[in-house]
């Protein structure tokens, strides 16, 4: 199944993980722009960049030298309701941001409550968590696919 089938599928957990990855990517490229004006801010959003990175593609958990305790902790967001507290968590520090002054951090912060939004609609509907075949995942599972005549490569 290609993108464009996994996106008219109305799984909300694949949104969650598009607009996800887009919001790491936006949080490390804001924070380091915003570095030099909002010192705390910029930091904690390339934390949350990287952390939202590596709960979306699990693949760089093993490619960066962390703790087993970190990985632990990350293989534990499985959950669509722990992903959506995460990211909720995430944004309201972001949006907290603009307490001082507005910044281009809105843009983070309102990519990681799409997010959040995505994940909770995901938990509410109960729906399965898929990660992509863009992105190395299994996607969609076929409705006419038949695990019992699945050879084992």
């Amino acid at each position: 199944m290609g993108v464009v089938e996994e996106l008219k599928s109305r799984n909300f957990s694949l949104y969650g993980q598009f607009v996800a990855l887009l919001s790491g990517v936006l949080l490390i490229v804001l924070g380091a722009v915003t570095i030099f004006s909002h010192i705390v801010y910029s930091i904690l959003a390339i934390v949350f960049g990287v952390i939202c990175i590596l709960i979306e593609l699990p693949l760089f958990l093993r490619i960066c030298p962390t703790g087993p305790t970190f990985d632990k902790a990350v293989r534990a967001l499985k959950n669509h309701w722990l992903r959506f507290l995460t990211y909720l968590i995430f944004a309201i520090v972001m949006w907290a941001s603009m307490a001082q002054s507005s910044t281009v951090l809105a843009i983070g912060a309102a990519t990681t409550t799409v997010a959040a939004g995505c994940y909770l609609i995901a938990a509410i509907r109960n729906q399965v968590q898929v990660t992509s075949t863009l992105l190395g995942g299994s996607g969609i599972n076929n409705p006419g696919f038949d695990p019992r005549y699945a050879t084992q490569v």
